[in-house]
């Protein structure tokens, strides 16, 4: 990497619905053919519930500056951390004026696939890259490898999936965790927040209900990363995600794999950037080496 060439941008509009349709990008060298054949993009998806306007793209800035300083920088090609419109917050009340607030299923994966659109058209990287989420970000990530209604879109055709996808603190099973944190209303809150209320597209829109063989069939990797000290999302969710991994041919090793990377940390492990870029770094040593 060259320091004095580093170029960073935020703010690149993606979409014209609202403020929120937006993404960040850094480059670490200039882009040249080498690089896109050797080196790896790393995209970004940030959590919140679906709704939590305190996180946003820049989310991922801490882990960024970690992984710029790291031997690993060798093995990337660029860094984008996408925002996306939210769902209303019960709490952190939005304007009614807002559109960028009041997003509902399909709204926030539909602006996910607009923004990969975007980037990978505009650096050519193709399946080049790894899809990192965090929270919800990580069933974002998961939703983009699946065969479902909001693939079903003029973008459909213009996104190459990507080669592997690093899963962070991820929620995997909509009602295996409101059912689990039953004593806590917000849980089923900012579900229905997002999806509605109707338990059938809670079920659909999780990722343990996907058909991966089938809509994700150069799929190479999953890293399912997770804190037992995650004090929000419990570990049964990585459990759950591991059981619909190994039924669809992801293992340990082979062609197709599903690894865990137990992390250190509470949820938002995000806000000291160590862990995350740790986990980066994890799945591109794996990713590599297969």
């Amino acid at each position: 990497m060259n320091p004095d060439w580093l170029q960073q941008k935020t703010d690149v509009r993606y979409a014209p619905h609202s403020a929120l349709n937006t993404y960040q990008v850094c480059l670490p060298r200039p882009p040249s053919p080498e690089s896109l054949e050797k080196r790896l993009w790393i995209i970004y998806i940030h959590g919140g519930a679906w709704c939590d306007p305190d996180q946003d793209a820049t989310t991922f800035n801490p882990a960024q500056e970690v992984l710029l300083q790291s031997q690993n920088i060798e093995q990337i090609a660029g860094f984008a951390s996408i925002n996306y419109r939210l769902a209303p917050h019960s709490i952190k009340i939005p304007d009614p004026d807002d559109p960028s607030r009041h997003a509902v299923h399909p709204d926030h994966i539909q602006d996910v696939l607009a923004a990969l659109a975007h980037v990978q058209q505009t650096y050519l990287f193709g399946e080049r890259y790894i899809l990192v989420g965090h929270s919800c970000g990580a069933t974002l990530a998961f939703q983009v490898a699946m065969d479902r209604q909001w693939r079903a879109t003029n973008l459909s055709n213009k996104i190459v999936s990507p080669l592997a996808i690093l899963a962070i603190e991820g929620i995997y099973d909509l009602p295996a965790l409101v059912e689990h944190n039953r004593e806590i209303p917000y849980y089923r809150t900012f579900v229905t927040s997002a999806f509605r209320s109707d338990e059938a597209v809670w079920r659909s829109v999780s990722p343990t209900s996907a058909d991966l063989n089938a809509s994700w069939p150069t799929g190479k990797l999953v890293v399912i990363a997770h804190s037992r000290d995650d004090e929000l999302v419990e570990w049964q969710q990585a459990d759950l995600i591991l059981q619909s991994l190994q039924g669809q041919n992801f293992h340990d090793s082979g062609a197709r794999k599903a690894r865990v990377l137990e992390l250190s940390g509470t949820h938002d492990l995000w806000r000291g950037g160590v862990e995350v870029a740790r986990a980066v770094e994890f799945t591109l040593k794996e990713l590599t080496s297969s």
